[in-house]
């Protein structure tokens, strides 16, 4: 592989995400989901008692720890925040297809295996950014208000993430390089993440599908032994796409 132009087209994939505000999105989101998810779990017991005492209704409501937090913190990144990643970057390829951009570049001496590495390299550098400041924000915020707050439980859970985030991304990029039509990628990557967390509930499937990452998370909170049979196996899953996906990209033919 051209080191020299693969980091060209790096810098140009980076740069266009600044320009359409993608990456902006992203980390607005991902700061936004790390910020609220404390401060959800914090007082959203208080509001659940405000109304449940204009009802005249009595429940009775534990008092909130850190790990109703990263919970909270969990459920928003894996489902709006998967949700607004594959909105953000169906079209990532597909949409260069259907403007006819894509065939300028591709009829001058670019690999197309170089040009769709770029652009699984640069929505990994945007998941990285992307995590490391939910990350911030959220241990900042939960340490101000939760007491005995374990970082580097924290801190585990959020690489476990990456990797779910990273997964999410590849499989919609995977298939934006496949079809023509954006709206088919997402339809199809929104389908995929539907499909594989719902069999990841599934205990002999969840070791193998990237879903399953949220079980281990969730071992973490409960210091319960680690499998780590689903990261080797999500990170099988996502060379997998890379390889087909190169090797149809190959292929194809405006």
């Amino acid at each position: 592989m051209n080191k020299k132009l693969f980091f060209i087209l790096l810098k140009k994939e980076l740069r266009e995400q600044l320009r359409n505000s993608k990456l902006l999105v992203v980390l607005a989101v991902f700061f936004f989901f790390g910020i609220v998810s404390p401060i959800t779990a914090m007082f959203m017991p208080d509001i659940i008692a405000g109304i449940s005492d204009s009802q005249n209704i009595q429940i009775e409501i534990p008092e909130p720890v850190w790990q109703d937090a990263v919970s909270q913190y969990l459920k928003n990144l894996t489902q709006m925040g998967s949700f607004i990643l594959i909105i953000v970057f169906m079209g990532i390829v597909s949409k260069e297809k259907e403007s006819g951009s894509l065939i300028f570049l591709i009829v001058k001496p670019v690999s197309r295996s170089v040009f769709l590495h770029a652009k699984y390299s640069s929505v990994a550098i945007t998941a990285l950014a992307g995590m490391l400041i939910a990350y911030l924000s959220s241990s900042f915020y939960t340490f101000l208000f939760f007491d005995r707050f374990d970082l580097l439980a924290f801190s585990k859970i959020n690489l476990m993430m990456f990797e779910y985030v990273l997964s999410v991304l590849v499989i919609t990029v995977f298939f934006s390089s496949l079809f023509k039509s954006q709206i088919l990628a997402g339809v199809l990557s929104f389908a995929s993440y539907l499909i594989f967390n719902l069999l990841s509930q599934v205990e002999s499937l969840g070791k193998f599908l990237h879903g399953g990452i949220l079980t281990q998370t969730n071992n973490v909170l409960s210091e319960s032994p680690i499998d780590y049979t689903v990261f080797v196996s999500s990170l099988a899953i996502m060379i997998l796409c890379i390889f087909i996906s190169s090797i149809v990209f190959k292929r194809w033919e405006p």
